[in-house]
């Protein structure tokens, strides 16, 4: 994938996204090696819910690093990071020498009160919010099952899911209108800085292709805006671009994904 020319205004803007992201963190006592802060999640070890965020301008020394993946280490996960590089542009070549190796470049979408357009909900389907437990209990055991989390979904799991919403977040999820089963489901997370994120958007493999997913994001989206946010980002996985872009996301940065790869202590 070819490098994103980046303006200083782009730049700004990811400097401010990482800024979200930290804040976002903030209340829950997370561990700081060097110039990171570790996300570690105790009720799963998906990659996705354990890495670490890097300051603006990261540079870290070689010690630094050691002293990151002993801290990994030592909670049975593997060293990885996730970060715009624009915010941090000597990380990724500092981690490369220390042996991690780049999972993925991913694109980092925005949308803006501007951008945002109004999808349906397409027929078969109804949408609306977790409100009771089940709903909620259904909602993250479809996104297990999707993101292929082995960690069984109980009553921690739910809790978590649900002080999310109590500190803010969104959630929408779809259901087949004759099996009543849930076959989607999408998250913004609790609000920072006038931004949100948009996680945690899946959508059965039966219900594909179907504008499922961009009617869910569309919402949340719209949701977020008349609750007084300026901006809603996401990362846009391999192939997924295209549904977030029907919502009126556009592509702004790129994410950069990077690990430490067949750690022996992960």
């Amino acid at each position: 994938m070819p490098e994103d020319t980046e303006t200083p205004t782009a730049v700004d803007a990811d400097r401010a996204i990482m800024a979200f992201i930290r804040e976002s963190t903030k209340g829950r006592d997370l561990p700081r090696v060097g110039p990171f802060l570790i996300l570690f999640t105790p009720a799963t070890n998906l990659t996705f819910l354990n890495y670490a965020i890097p300051d603006d301008d990261a540079d870290p020394s070689v010690a630094e690093i050691e002293t990151l993946i002993a801290a990994f280490r030592d909670a049975d996960r593997m060293p990885r990071l996730e970060f715009l590089p624009t915010a941090a542009p000597a990380l990724e070549a500092a981690l490369v020498g220390a042996g991690f190796t780049v999972e993925a470049r991913l694109p980092l979408m925005t949308c803006t009160p501007k951008t945002v357009l109004d999808i349906p909900v397409p027929d078969g389907v109804s949408c609306g919010e977790p409100r009771d437990a089940s709903t909620l209990r259904a909602m993250v055991q479809l996104q297990h099952d999707v993101f292929e989390d082995a960690e069984p979904v109980d009553d921690r799991t739910v809790a978590r899911a649900r002080a999310t919403l109590d500190r803010g977040g969104r959630a929408v999820v779809c259901a087949d209108l004759e099996t009543r089963a849930l076959v989607g489901a999408a998250q913004v997370g609790a609000p920072a800085g006038g931004a949100t994120e948009a996680v945690g958007v899946v959508v059965a493999r039966s219900h594909r292709r179907r504008g499922i997913a961009a009617a869910m994001v569309s919402a949340l989206v719209r949701q977020s805006f008349a609750a007084g946010l300026a901006t809603v980002f996401l990362e846009a996985a391999p192939g997924a671009d295209g549904a977030y872009a029907n919502a009126g996301f556009r592509r702004t940065s790129t994410s950069v994904h990077i690990s430490l790869q067949g750690d022996a202590h992960a």
